[in-house]
């Protein structure tokens, strides 16, 4: 609590407002100025209530709490990507280690699943399949959590490409009915569109073209926003990838072509137009 009400005070001193102002028909002046400094509790729905009143999202002010700190879980996911691209066991094992260690301190599941995934990550740089015993207790967590959210997402695109095409069908489709319940909330908006869209890229890599169709028409309903420009850019591909794929193969290469040439026209990360490429190369031999 004394982190709540220090950033509280912060973020409150920023924007020009006065306790009075903040406190205006919630809590008292008073009871807000303890809380500020740490002397009192108050509970989440008044918090939330102020922070309305500040027009402060609810995310804003976690960041700020957090020191403008990234999530745990982000930190890790950036070093199990760097151990990939860098082929290393090494990071791998400790990474492990790491993640047993905090396990033990703390008892958060999160943590099992990321030993997992290292698991899962060590398999392809050592070109051998994937251990049941290492996707199937993520895959039971995901079928078993009644309501997705930000970690749930995360944790599934970071595992799907190693689970077997059935488990996939079967896990994406109660993402996309868990995720739809919340979908007001921006994270699990585009955490749902992640997931279609990893869905129809790892089905397309392994052909399974009459699967990805389903996928593709729920993602359409998606992503109309004017802000999902680069989500609606990789739908264009993967439709072009399609056709490409069953049989159509001039309109699909240049369906493709026209994609990434979007993205080199607007700028885009140039490691995301290079995915592209080696996708469209992946699925053209």
């Amino acid at each position: 609590m004394n982190n709540f009400g220090n950033s509280l005070r912060n973020i409150r001193e920023a924007k020009g407002i006065t306790i009075k102002q903040a406190a205006k028909n919630i809590v008292t002046p008073a009871f807000l100025s303890k809380f500020e400094r740490g002397e009192s509790e108050i509970s989440f729905s008044r918090l939330l209530k102020i922070l309305d009143h500040m027009n402060v999202d609810i995310n804003e002010f976690i960041l700020e709490t957090n020191d403008f700190e990234e999530h745990p879980q982000r930190k890790f996911l950036k070093k199990l990507i760097d151990a990939a691209n860098n082929k290393s066991i090494t990071i791998f094992d400790n990474l492990e280690k790491n993640e047993a260690l905090l396990y033990t301190k703390d008892d958060n599941l999160r943590h099992k699943h990321n030993i997992l995934l290292c698991h899962l990550y060590k398999s392809e740089i050592t070109n051998t399949p994937p251990e049941k015993d290492d996707w199937m207790p993520i895959k039971n967590y995901l079928m078993g959590v009644e309501d997705w959210a930000y970690y749930e997402f995360l944790l599934y695109a970071n595992s799907l490409y190693f689970l077997p095409t059935e488990i996939i069908e079967l896990v994406s489709k109660s993402a996309y009915q868990k995720g739809m319940r919340y979908l007001s909330l921006n994270d699990n908006k585009n955490g749902l569109i992640d997931t279609l869209l990893n869905t129809i890229e790892t089905l397309l890599t392994r052909n399974e073209t009459k699967l990805v169709i389903v996928y593709i028409k729920l993602c359409e309903n998606l992503i109309q926003s004017p802000d999902l420009m680069f989500e609606r850019v990789r739908l264009i591909f993967y439709k072009g990838a399609l056709q490409y794929l069953t049989g159509d193969s001039e309109l699909g290469i240049s369906k493709m072509n026209e994609a990434i040439q979007i993205m080199q026209l607007t700028n885009f990360n140039g490691n995301d137009i290079k995915n592209f490429e080696d996708f469209k190369n992946i699925i053209s031999k």
